[in-house]
This record gives structure tokens, sequence and C-alpha cells, in this order.
């Protein structure tokens, strides 16, 4: 890949020894080399910083920006909070010519166009798939928490590209992330309307993020980020300018965001301001004032919130009408009041309603052991505080004290679900509770495991699983807490091109004498692949996500690793990428397993079933696993999906990663089965004459059991055809299969089960050989 950097050196060393000369911060400065943001990633002679009174952003230059993006991408950023800089907020913001695509590209050249101490405009020029020239400037101005940003695609070509989405994504490094209004569903290929608005947000209690992109027609999101795209088709020397904004605050509200974005648009707008009280009359220091509106289908969502300071708060707002409640940390929620903003006026809303919340403690046994079990506590009814900082909804047991955990809730009535293993090995139970102002509530909790899969040589991991790097927002210790609660057997983390918590995790397990599985996500920009085991053992594992297929399958062949095709039919997944010719330096075929994802489309996952059973028609022996993708488990369970792998005898890691590269195990969303012949076995058989044995269960019920063979494939509605057999059942929780089947050749067997719950298990085949 050709890289160049051009800079006008003279000038900017000159203009940095005299901003040395100054002793604090005032109007813009550059740094040049490793950035000085605390845990920027930024780290090349090469990177650039630049600051203003408000904020600071870091580009990379001779970095390589996270998910094989091309270089000159911001990847770090600070925000000025009570007179000191924060740690870096953000994994990446940068423009994406098709969304989370492959992105080739040929070149990357940098260079600031203009500098001053009230001004500085960076230019970074790239390409996309040669023939379109990406021209992205960035401006930072003294005492403006604005960062504009403009970029120009210009199609140099003789071909047409139809509806790239272009637009720019903001990916946090923590916190919770907000917009477009409305939107409530993660994932891609979502249309824009008018009523959704047109900016993101990343936020947490001390600092806002945000990106205003007025125009956008398509968006997508999951956890960690968020995009905005505008759909542009680019015909032969066609040339088109896109804008947006980045802002930078430093209080989770969206006051000063809405004000900003109103500006931009140059949108009238009214202002609602007022009081929050105690009901004793005492002033709430920091309440959160929330504000829905209802879509044109009479939905009401979240639309704004302002952070008030000592008991007052502010915030613009367009014309409309907005239903208004308040809130605040260890507070309960406030009757709500409804308000007609009109452009031009003032409305005036006090609250004197709000109560101090009250303590909850349970404790979670196993029913037929009466010992501490691990558990996850969801708030599934109840008062629902709508920033995410302020009332949480997700709970877990301690680490270090098994089945026990206590957390503060606001007054009112709710519905808790309490779980371990849920819809694999048990079923959820539910506790009421009414919780009372300032009241201590002791509760106990047994739940009835239904499966012991160890018991009988089976065991559970989550093969995808992020923590708190780059998008992922879970600490090491909740990652492993949430991996118990969801009974599984063996830890697992594999974040985004880092270890960095790897060791910390596997400490974390080993408190708790539970085996740890160390692996990787390399994330290159056509397709991302997992890694497992990565060494914790100081050697050099790292993988560069910029390599072609075949290096990178080559690096974790040198560690005796397995790799993981990791959601193949995303428009960032390998065999995606491949059939769209563009995996750089072409196809490797040196891979072991093909994962189904537990964050993706079904559409997505059934195609990388179908391909996998290609695989096998051709005798090609790539099995399958399955991983939930999860970087929230606030949010997410982990192991919706998981690998659920056979070991004899002892159990032991190395006899584990055997299996899952033998095929000796399958992916389920919860169908559990037994099979005679091990899955990846191959049996000798006479001609036309196999049975096939196995016992499943499921806690759900089962419903459904099909036996796919060669020849299986999904018909336009993503249903089975041509499988070998096929029976529905009431709602069975167990059933012993013995299906006779008549091969005239060699070929393969597999098992899909569906539960009445419509979750699947799909099993690696089993082989048949004619005698």
């Amino acid at each position: 890949m050709k890289f160049a950097v051009n800079i006008a050196w003279t000038f900017l060393f000159i203009f940095l020894l005299s901003l040395n000369a100054q002793a604090a911060q005032s109007g813009v400065q550059v740094k040049q080399g490793p950035t000085d943001i605390v845990n920027g990633i930024a780290l090349h002679e090469e990177d650039i910083t630049i600051s203003n009174e408000f904020y600071k952003v870091a580009f990379a230059i001779g970095t390589t920006p996270p998910w094989g993006i091309p270089h000159g991408s911001i990847v770090d950023s600070a925000i000025m909070v009570d007179g000191e800089w924060t740690d870096n907020r953000t994994a990446l913001i940068d423009f994406l010519p098709h969304g989370w695509s492959a992105w080739p590209s040929t070149y990357q050249e940098v260079r600031i166009l203009e500098q001053s101490g009230d001004r500085v405009v960076v230019e970074i020029k790239r390409d996309y798939d040669e023939n379109i020239e990406l021209v992205t400037t960035y401006t930072i101005e003294s005492g403006n928490q604005l960062l504009a940003v403009s970029t120009s695609m210009t199609n140099t070509g003789t071909k047409t590209y139809d509806d790239l989405l272009a637009g720019y994504s903001l990916c946090m490094l923590s916190g919770y992330m907000f917009g477009p209004w409305g939107t409530t569903e993660r994932g891609y290929g979502q249309v824009g309307e008018e009523w959704f608005g047109d900016y993101v947000l990343g936020y947490d209690e001390n600092f806002a993020m945000a990106i205003h992109y007025p125009g956008f027609t398509d968006f997508a999101w999951g956890t960690g980020w968020r995009d905005l795209y505008q759909k542009q088709t680019l015909h032969p020397q066609d040339s088109v300018r896109l804008d947006a904004w980045i802002q930078f605050e430093d209080v989770g509200s969206t006051a000063q965001v809405m004000e900003a974005n109103l500006q931009i648009k140059e949108q009238q707008y009214g202002n609602v301001s007022g009081t929050v009280k105690s009901t004793a009359g005492d002033i709430v220091q920091n309440p959160v004032v929330i504000f829905e509106k209802a879509t044109p289908e009479g939905e009401d969502f979240l639309y704004a919130w302002a952070v008030g300071e000592n008991g007052s708060y502010e915030i613009p707002l367009p014309e409309g009408k907005y239903t208004v409640h308040a809130a605040a940390k260890g507070y309960s929620l406030t009757s709500k009041q409804d308000v007609a903003v009109a452009a031009g006026e003032n409305f005036v809303l006090n609250f004197g309603d709000i109560e101090t919340g009250g303590n909850v403690a349970i404790t979670v046994v196993d029913k037929k052991t009466q010992r501490p079990m691990d558990a996850r506590i969801e708030v599934v009814e109840g008062p629902e505080i709508l920033v995410e900082y302020v009332g949480a909804k997700t709970f877990f047991t301690e680490l270090n004290t098994p089945g026990t955990t206590s957390f503060l809730l606001a007054q009112g009535d709710y519905v808790l679900s309490v779980s371990n293993g849920a819809g694999f090995t048990s079923r959820p139970e539910t506790i009421e509770l009414s919780v009372t102002s300032e009241g201590d509530h002791n509760l106990s909790q047994a739940i009835e495991l239904l499966v012991d899969l160890p018991g009988s040589g089976w065991y559970a991991s989550d093969l995808h699983h992020h923590s708190d790097i780059l998008d992922g927002v879970t600490p090491p210790e909740l990652l492993v807490r949430s991996q118990l609660a969801s009974g599984l057997d063996v830890i697992f983390v594999s974040d985004h091109d880092s270890i960095g918590n790897n060791k910390t995790v596997g400490e974390f397990a080993q408190s708790r004498d539970v085996p740890f599985a160390s692996g990787i996500e390399v994330s290159p920009n056509w397709g991302h692949i997992n890694v497992l085991p990565i060494p914790l053992d100081d050697q050099d594992v790292a993988i560069d996500p910029s390599g072609t297929a075949a290096s990178i399958f080559a690096k974790a062949r040198e560690m005796d690793a397995l790799v993981i095709i990791a959601h193949p039919y995303i428009t960032y997944g390998y065999f995606h990428s491949n059939e769209q010719d563009m995996v750089p330096g072409g196809w490797d075929a040196d891979f072991d397993l093909i994962e189904i994802n537990g964050a993706i489309s079904t559409k997505d996952n059934h195609k990388a079933l179908q391909r996998t059973w290609e695989f096998w028609n051709n005798q090609e022996k790539y099995y399958l696993v399955g991983g939930s993708d999860v970087h929230d488990v606030l949010r997410y369970p982990s192991g919706n999906i998981r690998t659920i792998a056979q070991v004899d005898g002892d159990f032991s890691l190395n006899k584990y990663y055997e299996s899952l590269k033998k095929g000796n195990s399958y992916a389920s969303y919860g169908p559990l089965v037994y099979p005679e012949h091990n899955f990846g076995e191959t049996v000798q058989v006479d001609s036309g004459n196999f049975e096939l044995n196995f016992k499943t269960l499921s806690v759900n019920g089962i419903a459904k059991i099909t036996v796919v063979t060669e020849g299986s494939k999904f018909n336009d509605e993503w249903e089975i055809e041509g499988y070998a057999f096929q029976q529905t059942y009431d709602e069975s929780a167990e059933e012993s299969i013995s299906v006779a089947l008549n091969p005239e050749k060699d070929t393969w067997y597999a098992l899909v089960i569906e539960d009445t719950e419509g979750n699947w298990a799909m099993t690696n085949p089993i082989w048949v050989n004619i005698i």
C-alpha cells in the first residue's frame, strides 16, 4: 500500500516552538508524534494531535486505525472537564465511503492546509476502489466546541457506483449511545425518515460527543458505535460534497447538542426551563429532565434530556409536543407533565415530587443443592429511567461472593427476572416486589437446573465476546460475571486487534476455578477473524489487520491457533467481501471454523449455514461454532448463541480445542442434543443402511427436528428444502430419535433442531462412508 504524508514541516516546527512557551491551553495547538491523550493509540512519530480549549483529537497518520480503516482517521479524543482532560473517549471517528464494507485504498495523503492559533485545517486524501477520490477536511477553531468536517467524493473512473452509503461513524470507547431519535433496533440497512433527527450521540455522566449530519438517508448502529449515511450514486466524473460537525461537551446532556443542531439547520425553537425538588422541598443538585416525543405512529420515545445544576435546568427544543419528567441518581421518577413548545417562547416546568429509592439485596441458590448460584437479574417491568447512566436495569451476582448482589432501585412496583443459563439449562424465575423510599428489600430466589451439560461430557462457551476495548464497553470482571451467569463452562474473550484485557479476564476466571480461553478478533475491513488460543506468555502475538487473508491465517498457524471466520456474510464479512472481489491478495482457504453469530440478522446467519453445507458437499471439513458478539453485557446476555463441544474424560482446554477442530460440537441458541455417533466423526456403513440415533432436549420444548444432508438448502423464504428427515413435535421437553437413512454414496448428515421459541441448534455433520 502506498502511504504518503505531506505536512508543512517548517511552519509546523516554528508554530510548535511558539506554543511550547505558553503555560496554559490557549487557542489551537498542534503536536506531532505520539499523542498525549491518556490511553490513546496514536503513538507513531507521524501522528498528529490537535487541540483547542475544549477538546483534543489525534489523527492516525502512521498508526494503523482500528478495523483496518485506511490511515487518516481520528482514533483518539479527549474533552476538557472541570479544568482537566479526560482520558481517550473514542475508538474511531471517520468518513466511510460505503458503510462498514471493505474499503480498498491505494493511497493516503495528509497535510495541514491552514494553521494559526485561531484555526487549523487538516486535509486527508484517500481513494476508494481506486476510482473514487476522497478528500476530507477537518477544521478546528479556537473557542468552538464544534469540529467541522467536509468530504468530497469524486468518481474519476468509468464505472458507476450505485447506492453508496456515504457518511460518518462515531465509535466510542466507553459510555452509552443515543440516536437517531426513535430507533431501538441495532443493525444495518435502516432507512432514515424526517422524524428521526440528524445527529447521533455518545455520552456518559461527564461528557457528550455528537456527530451532526443533516440530510442523512440511512443509518446503522450497534453497541459502541453509531453511523449516519447519505445514499449516493456516482456516475463517471460525478462529485458530491458531504458536510458534518463533531461536537464535544463536558456534561452528559443533549441540551447543548440540541442547541448546536438547531443552529446548524437554522431552525426555530422554544426554551423549556425549571427546577427539580424532592417531596421534602430539597433541591436535587443534578437532576436529569427527560423529554419524550411521539412518533407519527403515536409511540413515545426518548427525544432529549437536560442535566440541571443546583436544581435548575434549561433546554432549547424544536416546536412540538413533549411529555416530560425528571429523575436523578438514587431517586425515583417524578410524575409526567406535557408541554407544547412554540418557536420563540419560553416555558417553565417545575417538579417537586421526586423521592429517594430503596436498596434491593438478592441471594440466588441452586434449587437442588442450595449452593450459591451465579445469576443475571433484569428489570422486566417497572419504572424505566431512559437516560442510561441514571438508572441501571441489569445486575449480576458478585464474583467473589457468588449468588449475592445488592443495588438501588427507584420507588415503584417491579418484576425482576433471575436467571442462570436461561433457555439452555434452566428457565428464568421472576420476582415481584414493591420498592419503597429508603427501604431495604432482602430477597432470595432458587433456580432449578434442568440439565447438567458437563456431567454428560459437554461444555459450553461463547466464542465471540468483547470486553471494554475499542467499541466494547464490558469491563473484564463484569464479562466473567456475565458469562458465569449465562451458564457457560469456559470463559472466553476476543477483542478487536488487542489482547490488552486477556490476562485480566483470565485471572478473574482463575479466581473462580473456571477454564479460560484467550482469543483475539483480527479486524480488517474486509472480514473479521477470531483466533484462539492466543498465548499470554509475552511472546509476540500481534496480527496485522492490514495484511492479506493468507498472512493473517499464517500468523495464526505460527501460534498453533484455530481460525474462525466471524459473521461471514455481513458487509465486512470474509465470504461477502470475497464474493465482491475485495479481499486483499484474494481467497485463502486455511481456516478451521465458521461462525453463527448472535448479533446479526437471521438472513446473514442462514447464508453462512448454507455456505457451510456447500463446503460439506465437497467434503471440505470446516465446522460450525456459535458466538454472541456481545459488546455490552448490560444490554445483551452473554452466550445467546454458544458452542457446545464434547470432551472425553477429564476436561482440559487442549481437549476442548481439539474437539472444536474436529467438529465434535454444535452451535445452539437453546436446544441441546446428544448423538450416538459424535458430530465430526466418520461412520463406516453398508450401502443404504444407516441409523441416525440421538437424544434432544429443550427447556422451552422441542418444536421441529430436521436432518439435513447433501442437497439441503434454503429457499427464498429461508425454509429448509431437500432434507432427509423432518418431524414436528408438540412442545416435547425431550425426544429420543432414531432415523433410518439410506445413503448410496459417501455423504454427511447434520441436525437442525428448533424449540417452541424459534431458537435453533445447528450441528456439525456426521460423515458417512460406504464400505
